[in-house]
């Protein structure tokens, strides 16, 4: 149940959220829009969006154009391959464009959302300074001078809240909040915990209705979960690794948030981690006996490995029920289907083989 109904959203959820490609930051902008709950923004959190933002633009019209030259200049012999010209026609980005673009989505999500703002000169820089020096949250060793401004907004919403003699939920992903103390502030470290609580307030009978469903198809949840990871993890293109012939061994369903509740529809969404064990075939790029050439800026004679694992990940799904609350007595048919879930990166693949190789 909520504890209040202010919100403040910070910069890492949008980060995190790839800024407004992400359901969860419409569904806030809705109950903000309804005025369910009230958000809350400050300057410096706005700044910080739109640095993120062009500073990830910036890199990956970087990434994009260097792929753009290197296919150009020596991959010139996949022309004459159809499925690849599409490759070299990809259009010359606009660095400016296209952070206005994403600039304009934010401020569309402040205006839709009612978005309102909290001076950050409430501030005490006394108490700021004194963290820093100290090291306590969210200051930490070797990147202290990059918390100022997370400091400068924790500290203007706790007296923001000691004025108004209110509580606001802070909401981030960023560890560095996990275990941080405040007068005023409620720590949540998800979006999608956020919006549990929001549905379970305003909708409880037919949020624990749902959520006994939920359990009651677990099976058939982890069923679709499986499948859904096997078909995603197989249709990723990796650079270095190729995944065959994967078998699932295990997986642990924790806690699902209920993220949106739509009644009229039927249409009901959980999100959840998932821990998983599967075992799969990885095909590698072998270097033992390549030799690189700094001339053409590539390695020759890279041979293949082949070899079976077990990988344990943790990960995320999104799971759509359909199901009539109106007809809760009655034996209707429950539609269940997994929307989303997310994979492990190439990197991580990796990282696993490698850890698992030296323990």
């Amino acid at each position: 149940m909520l504890k209040t109904r202010n919100i403040y959203i910070d910069t890492e959820i949008f980060v995190a959220s790839n800024y407004f490609h992400n359901e969860n930051l419409r569904r806030i902008q809705k109950f903000g829009e309804l005025k369910t709950v009230n958000i809350f923004m400050t300057e410096i959190t706005k700044s910080e969006i739109q640095k993120n933002i062009k500073e990830d633009i910036t890199n990956a019209i970087s990434e994009i154009n260097r792929f753009r030259q290197i296919i150009a200049n020596k991959g010139k012999v996949l022309k004459n391959v159809e499925k690849f010209k599409p490759y070299f026609e990809l259009p010359k980005i606009e660095l400016e464009l296209d952070y206005s673009e994403l600039s304009e989505k934010l401020e569309e999500f402040i205006e839709k959302a009612k978005v309102e703002f909290i001076p950050f000169e409430l501030a005490n820089i006394n108490d700021v300074v004194l963290q820093y020096l100290n090291e306590n949250p969210p200051f930490k060793k070797g990147r202290k001078k990059y918390e100022f401004p997370d400091a400068i907004v924790i500290s203007a919403l706790s007296l923001w809240c000691k004025k108004n003699s209110t509580e606001i939920y802070f909401i981030s992903g960023d560890p560095d909040f996990k275990d941080i103390k405040i007068p005023g502030l409620i720590i949540l470290s998800s979006a999608k915990i956020l919006l549990n609580k929001i549905n379970s307030q305003y909708s409880h009978d037919e949020s624990e209705w749902i959520l006994e469903i939920f359990q009651t198809h677990e099976k058939k949840i982890i069923k679709e979960i499986g499948k859904t990871f096997e078909e995603t993890i197989l249709d990723e293109s990796m650079y270095e690794i190729e995944i065959s012939n994967i078998d699932i061994k295990s997986m642990h369903l924790f806690d699902p948030s209920l993220v949106e509740s739509n009644r009229g529809s039927g249409e009901y969404y959980f999100q959840l981690d998932f821990d998983i064990v599967f075992s799969c075939d990885i095909e590698q790029a072998d270097y033992s006996f390549a030799s690189y050439d700094k001339e053409d800026d590539r390695y020759y004679n890279v041979g293949k490995k082949e070899a079976n694992y077990e990988l344990h990940f943790t990960q995320t799904a999104e799971i759509a029920i359909e199901a009539y609350f109106e007809d809760k007595d009655e034996d209707q048919d429950i539609i269940i289907s997994c929307r989303y879930v997310s994979i492990p990166s190439e990197y991580k693949v990796e990282s696993h083989i490698e850890y698992n190789a030296y323990n």
